[in-house]
This record gives structure tokens, sequence and C-alpha cells, in this order.
């Protein structure tokens, strides 16, 4: 676009919206822009892991004008609740939702209604904006959670700063905050029917761009893939059999309230499907926060506790993927296999865009395995798997043209509107 390396601010949460950060942060290290990047609640170490040298939400703080807020943040961080995210880091997160709190409603106002809500009550926008001011990046980038992430779009719209949301899935109940006035204008999404929908409900059509999800480069087909299939279900003594790979879920509850499935239950729907029919075998992931062994009286399915497949690995290894809300089952959809999605599909939404069958309960899974319904999708409208970073950063571009087109040159980037 220039000759001058671009200054973007990434930013997003954990799960699988910090591996769209992640893939963005090196499609712009390998063309030589300068990215700064903060990683909020988990997002931090995981970068880290991935060698993305990235800032902690702790680098928003202003130690003279933010002391204040860090010592009341004590009062509702007083101990680590995840191993990913010191103590120090929550405090900073919970003074900095606390001072924008503050700023509008009064000090007592702001502590009564965190103590009700805890951190859904925050939007700091204020307090990104400060940061805006002290960076002055080219664009603002973020995935499409709310809080944070948020009020980083709205902070860079007040300030001038372009602002591009990345979506990673449907974008259903991220409609609430994507379609608030104040928004980022620019939206990259995972497929067609995703930008329609948005449209539909009045998101801008100029600014919505069908990229595809960066986090999802990584599955996109090589040639080595059969000979890696071979090798690993060989390694695996799978390779006689059909692999029904299931992606264990990493709580108890559901985000939703709804409780997931005892894995004991779903090891034992598999073991009887797979003892009246030899040809198949089960894999179970496990994941990551839920460690898990399998049953003793086990016989015809493995349990990977991360150590033996990598996320795309084990995928490559099945022939059919039964999920419940695991991104997973996406992943294996975009790749070819034939997806169940069991007692999730209103949620996770794979059925209703053509990307799986639904189960209600682990018997309807079992029927749809027996009786060979299990099919790989066809004709969702989606960029080809691996093109999406290089979609998103042509996109940042067009962005930026049309913003250095639309100022004055007298007008300071980053001035307040």
């Amino acid at each position: 676009m220039s000759a001058r390396a671009l200054r973007p601010l990434l930013a997003s949460y954990g799960g699988g919206h910090v591996q769209i950060v992640a893939a963005l942060a090196r499609a712009f290290a390998a063309r030589r822009d300068a990215p700064d990047i903060i990683g909020f609640t988990t997002a931090h170490a995981e970068l880290g892991r991935q060698g993305i040298a990235a800032q902690p939400v702790s680098a928003l703080l202003d130690p003279a004008e933010d002391a204040e807020w860090v010592a009341l943040a004590g009062e509702f961080t007083t101990a680590a609740t995840h191993p990913d995210i010191p103590v120090e880091e929550t405090r900073a997160y919970f003074a900095l939702g606390l001072r924008d709190l503050a700023q509008a409603q009064g000090r007592e106002a702001a502590l009564a209604r965190v103590r009700r809500e805890g951190r859904t009550a925050f939007e700091p926008v204020n307090t990104m904006r400060r940061y805006l001011r002290w960076t002055r990046p080219d664009i603002v980038i973020t995935t499409t959670s709310p809080r944070f992430e948020c009020a980083l779009q709205k902070a860079a719209r007040l300030e001038g700063i372009p602002g591009l949301a990345v979506g990673d899935l449907f974008l259903v109940k991220d409609r609430a905050w994507i379609l608030q006035e104040g928004y980022a204008p620019h939206l990259a999404v995972l497929s067609a029917e995703v930008a329609r929908a948005l449209v539909t409900d009045g998101f801008d059509e100029s600014g919505i761009r069908v990229t595809g999800n960066p986090a999802f480069d990584r599955l996109a087909p090589g040639p080595g893939d059969a000979a890696r299939r071979d090798v690993l279900r060989a390694r695996l003594g799978l390779d006689d059999r059909t692999v029904i790979l299931f992606p264990a879920p990493g709580a108890q509850m559901s985000m939703i309230g709804r409780p997931f499935l005892q894995m004991t239950d779903v090891v034992a729907s598999l073991e009887d499907f797979c003892r009246g029919d030899p040809r198949y075998a089960y894999l179970i992931r496990a994941h990551p926060n839920r460690p898990m062994t399998l049953p003793g009286d086990a016989r015809y399915g493995m349990l990977d506790d991360g150590s033996l497949l990598g996320p795309e690995d084990a995928i490559l290894v099945a022939d059919v993927v039964c999920v419940e809300a695991s991104t997973m089952g996406l992943q294996a959809a975009l790749t070819g296999k034939p997806v169940i999605c069991v007692g999730f599909a209103d949620y996770v939404l794979y059925p209703e865009f053509g990307l799986g069958r639904a189960a209600a309960d682990m018997a309807e899974a079992v029927a749809i395995l027996r009786a060979g319904q299990a099919h790989a999708v066809a004709g969702f409208e989606m960029p080809p798997l691996g093109s999406a970073s290089a979609n998103v950063l042509a996109y940042v571009d067009e962005i930026l043209l049309q913003h250095a087109d639309s100022n004055s040159p007298n007008q300071t980037y980053g001035e307040a509107q």
C-alpha cells in the first residue's frame, strides 16, 4: 500500500478468537509491517506460546491515573481464575473497567454495578481512546467479542482511526453489538451467507468483505496430506478402521447453560456401536481445560490428551466427526469431513448452514452412523482454505486507501470526530 510499514493494532480475547489474531500477526510480520498486539485474558499467554510478542492488559494502565482503580479492583480479584491469567492481569482488567464506569456513573454506582454484573458490565471506551492517543495505530483490528474488543472499536471510531472487526463463525449473538451505533464500520466474515444475513439485519453492505477465517488457514489441504494421514493412522493402529472423532468439551456446562454430555455416556455409546460394527473405531480428543481418562473396559477406541495429535491432524485422521459445541466440528466440515452435531445444533448452527447433521442425543448420532447418513458438506460459499489472512490484509489496504482519500491533507490522523 505504501513504502512505510503499517502499524496496525491487533487485539482479542482467547479461545478461537486469538487464533485469528495470531494468523494475522504472522501475515503482517511476513510483509514487514509492525503490528502492536494486545492479548486480553487467556490470549496473552497463548500468543506467547506461539512466539508472538504481545502486550498484556496491564499495558493499558497509566500507573499514576489508575492507581486508585487498581486498588479498588482488589475486591474482585483475590485469586487467579485461570492458569493463563495472572491475578495481576485480572486486577488490571477490572481496574480499567471500573475506571470507565466510574467516569460515567460515579464511583459508588460503578462498584455496585460490578458487584452485581461482574465483568459483563465493562465497555471501557475512554480507556481505549487514551491508549489509541498514546500509540496512534493506522488501523484497529479486533475480533467480534464484546467488552474490551467492542470498546476498542468504538474508541477507534471516535478517534477517527479506521476499524475492522474480523468474524470467526456465523456472528449470530455477536450482532447485539456489531449492529450498535459506533461499532467498526468494516467487517470481515466467514462466508457469503453470513454477509447476506448481516446486511439483512442492517450492516452497511459496503463495509463487509467475505474473507474466510484466518484461523482456519492452517486447514488448507497440502500435497502430503494423504501420506501423512496414512502414517498417523498406522501409528495409532487405526489404518483399517473408519474413525469417529469426538472432541470432548472443556467444561461440564455450556455457555448457554445447557450441560454437555457426560463423557462416560459418550464412550459407552461409541463402544456399543463399534462392538456391533468392528469396521469402526473412535478417537476421543480431550480438552486441555478438562483432563480425562477412558474407562478401564473400553476396547474399541482411544483417547488423545493432546500429546498424540494436534487439532488439524486429529481431523485429518478422522473419517467422521461428532461434536457438541466444539469449533472442531466446523473445521472438520470445511475440510470435507462428515459432521454430526449432537445436542447443540440450535446453538452452533452447523446444520443450519449445511455443515453437518443434527442429532438430539448420542442414540440419534449412532443411528445416523449406522445408517451411513453422515455426509460431507457441499456448496458452502467461503473463500478457499488458506486464503483468509491474505484476504483480510488486502481488505486492510483497501480500507486505508479509502481512509486516506476521504481525509484532507491538513486533517490530523486520530483527530476526534
